[in-house]
């Protein structure tokens, strides 16, 4: 099968590149609003792409036509929480993507904990194994089909400047994968856990 992109919508090129490239990582961010409500939601097309400086990249796309809470908040905080999620938390994780009012708390609204950051001003996630405090050091905007028309996707750039990763997930001062348990997306509604992970090395030439 020969799949000519051009000839695909937004959302069908979103779920080819979802279930190709995959399993995607998914991160919970949260934020803080202008007014100090604290937000979050997750988020799939998200990937380090510099490790010094310690650079994550963020796809934000658009809900009914405008930016949703978590670029909103961005663009007035310059910051925000990457937190990696687990099994421990991947059913709080998948609920906060409703369609909540703008200004709701979804962090309480699905139960989890917010800890005030230390380097930023948003909050982490408490029950999370690993959070990443991160300032913003760019943001891009591209065009994008929608149903509506077309809007701009926002692609935020973060610094992480602070790390927090608690002790049950690390052997020998680094995070170990098999107790980390991160989950993975594979596309609409589709999800994976890391039930084998294995070591291989490429053989010396």
């Amino acid at each position: 099968m020969k799949v000519e992109t051009e000839n695909l919508g937004r959302q069908d090129l979103h779920e080819l590149l979802g279930t190709a490239i995959a399993p995607l990582p998914i991160v919970f961010i949260s934020t803080i609003g202008p007014d100090g409500t604290y937000n979050a939601a997750p988020f799939s097309f998200a990937t380090p792409v510099c490790s010094k400086p310690p650079i994550i990249c963020v796809s934000i796309g658009l809900r009914l036509g405008q930016k949703k809470d978590t670029l909103r908040n961005i663009e007035s905080s310059h910051d925000f929480v990457i937190n990696v999620v687990d099994q421990s938390i991947i059913k709080q994780v998948v609920q906060a993507s409703a369609d909540y009012p703008y200004g709701v708390d979804e962090i309480k609204e699905i139960r989890l904990t917010a800890i005030k950051g230390e380097k930023v001003k948003s909050p982490r996630i408490a029950e999370a194994k690993v959070s990443l405090e991160c300032q913003l050091v760019l943001k891009l905007e591209l065009i994008e089909e929608y149903k509506d028309g077309t809007g701009l996707r926002g692609i935020v750039f973060g610094e992480v400047v602070l790390a927090h990763i608690k002790d049950e997930v690390c052997v020998d001062g680094k995070i170990d994968p098999h107790r980390l348990k991160a989950i993975g997306r594979m596309g609409s509604n589709l999800y994976c856990r890391p039930e084998e992970v294995f070591e291989m090395k490429a053989s010396k030439i």
